[in-house]
């Protein structure tokens, strides 16, 4: 308790330092509503003062995500009471973070629990919702040199092509279904990177503990680790009048059999993974493409068997044309392919009875639209939406999911 009223007096005493009747560093209510609807401009400051040597930021952040969907299965039906739909809170994240020193960044995001979240079926019966849990989402401090930054704590691991950016920033409401198979969630880790806005040659390498008990904001629990290597190159007219290539690979130390982790698994799902991709612009024009390799997939149980699949591959295409400054048109086409390697996006197929989440091969073609409120900032607040055709098949146990899904929601991030 002491230890805390001291950091709070420190924190309150550098945010006062230099506030004097002319330089008004707090944000009035009516100032938090400029910043967050009224006329936004990046950050949202609850205090703001670059010459205060001690603290020179500190800002406020929420993520919101409310979203629907709805799916029309070939060849399965949709659990009783479901009628193929469902809505959620997609993401509830309330947070703070601070700049202090010139070159430290500290930062403190929560998962916001007792709110809706995806509808279920068990034990006969479908259930509307469930209950979204409180937990700790990222927490970390980073500091910048002159030529890299290092950062400990616990953040989500920027690898992969869709999956480095920001959720606020997707440009279609969910991940292909391989990328979501792979990924860790947020995890607490060590890493370093360069700022790839200013280098031709980008770099991005972390460790990270598997597991963590999240019902307390621990240092992870380090059951087992990966590790990623990130590279990026400038490719300026490659394919694109803008645009940057990139490799990664990161390896779990885990054997990826199945055996009990004490606390939650978080980390990757396969032994080594290896993406190239690249992002390019031209005008109103965007494109993402990438191509993944996985190796020694997470084993998994499928009809009271364990299944153990070798390998997994993947291919994403999404093009992208600003129709004006608040409408976007989107397009992605994704394969996966591996002997019962390729694990369906469980959200809305899990209103499908698939009697099997995995197949052989999943490919899927999608179209969406996009509008956003603020030209200069779109994920300030936006609307998404998505139709997508599906087609699962191979000699895995389980039909998987063939068919439309259909999603649409309203985002906003600051």
């Amino acid at each position: 308790m002491t230890t805390r009223l001291i950091t709070m007096t420190a924190l309150l005493a550098g945010l006062s330092l230099t506030a004097t009747a002319d330089n008004r560093p707090f944000t009035t209510p009516l100032g938090l509503w400029q910043q967050t609807y009224g006329q936004p401009d990046g950050k949202v400051h609850l205090y703001h003062n670059p010459d205060n040597p001690y603290v020179q930021e500190l800002n406020v952040s929420l993520r919101a995500q409310y979203q629907a969907a709805s799916v029309s299965p070939n060849g399965a039906s949709t659990y009783p009471g479901s009628g193929g739909h469902t809505d959620e809170w997609r993401r509830l994240r309330l947070g703070w973070n601070a700049k202090a020193l010139t070159n430290l960044r500290i930062t403190n995001i929560w998962n916001m629990g007792g709110v809706d979240s995806l509808g279920y079926y068990k034990n006969g019966q479908w259930y509307d919702h469930g209950m979204t849990h409180g937990n700790l989402y990222e927490a970390n401090i980073e500091y910048s040199f002159s030529d890299f930054t290092i950062g400990a704590g616990k953040i989500l691991p920027v690898i992969l092509a869709e999956n480095r950016i920001s959720s606020s920033k997707y440009k279609l409401p969910e991940l292909s279904a391989v990328e979501n198979q792979l990924v860790s969630d947020s995890s607490f880790g060590l890493w370093i990177c360069n700022d790839e806005k200013k280098n031709d040659l980008g770099y991005y390498a972390g460790i990270w503990s598997n597991s963590e008990k999240r019902s307390r904001g621990t240092w992870g629990t380090w059951e087992s680790a990966n590790a990623n290597i990130g590279l990026s190159y400038k490719a300026d007219n490659l394919i694109l009048q803008n645009g940057r290539i990139y490799f990664d690979w990161i390896h779990n130390f885990d054997d990826m059999d199945i055996r009990s982790y004490r606390y939650k698994n978080v980390g990757t799902k396969a032994r080594d993974i290896f993406a190239l991709y690249y992002y390019g612009k031209q005008g109103p024009f965007e494109l993402m493409m990438e191509g993944i390799w996985a190796q020694n997939i997470a084993d998994y149980k499928q009809g009271g068997k364990t299944v153990s699949p070798s390998h997994l591959a993947g291919l994403t295409v999404m093009p992208s044309w600003n129709l004006s400054p608040h409408v976007q048109a989107v397009m992605r086409y994704q394969l996966g392919t591996g002997s019962q390697a390729v694990c369906l996006n469980k959200r809305y197929a899990s209103l499908v009875d698939t009697q099997g989440s995995y197949v052989d091969t999943y490919q899927a073609v999608a179209l969406g639209f996009n509008f956003y409120m603020y030209a200069d900032d779109p994920a300030r607040l936006k609307i998404m939406t998505m139709a997508e055709y599906g087609h699962s098949s191979g000699s895995a146990p389980g039909h998987g999911f063939t068919g439309w899904s259909f999603i649409g929601g309203v985002y906003t991030n600051f």
